[in-house]
């Protein structure tokens, strides 16, 4: 039995085809790590690209917040100043806040209003 593998094993039509398959299979591994690596570097240039879109929507966040913050602040009177240092903190959160949903409310009722007494005549 160990004669009959030593035989095919140095039979030289089988160490050609052994060589050329070795051959074969190194250059399609270098072919496909080629591809693998410049697939690679695309991603890695799609990561950086998004990565700096992030930051630069985070700092427009960012900028957009504290304007907002700064105009909030800017809108309070005194008045609300003090109320809101004494207030508790639901009627803080109220004040800080503003009127605004209050008055859009009342603007409502007062249109329905309006459009009813304009129907009852």
């Amino acid at each position: 039995m160990l004669a009959g593998l030593r035989q095919i094993l140095f039979n030289p039509l089988i160490a050609a085809v052994a060589l050329a398959s070795t051959i074969a299979l190194a250059v399609a591994l270098g072919v496909l790590s080629n591809g693998w690596n410049a697939e690679r570097a695309r991603y890695e240039a799609r990561i950086a690209e998004l990565t700096h879109a992030s930051e630069k929507a985070e700092a427009s966040f960012r900028m957009e917040l504290a304007s907002c913050q700064a105009a909030g602040a800017a809108r309070q009177t005194p008045e609300q100043r003090v109320a809101a240092a004494d207030a508790p903190p639901g009627a803080r959160r109220l004040l800080e806040q503003g009127p605004e949903g209050i008055d859009a409310c009342a603007r409502m009722e007062s249109a329905d209003q309006a459009v009813l007494s304009n129907l009852k005549k």
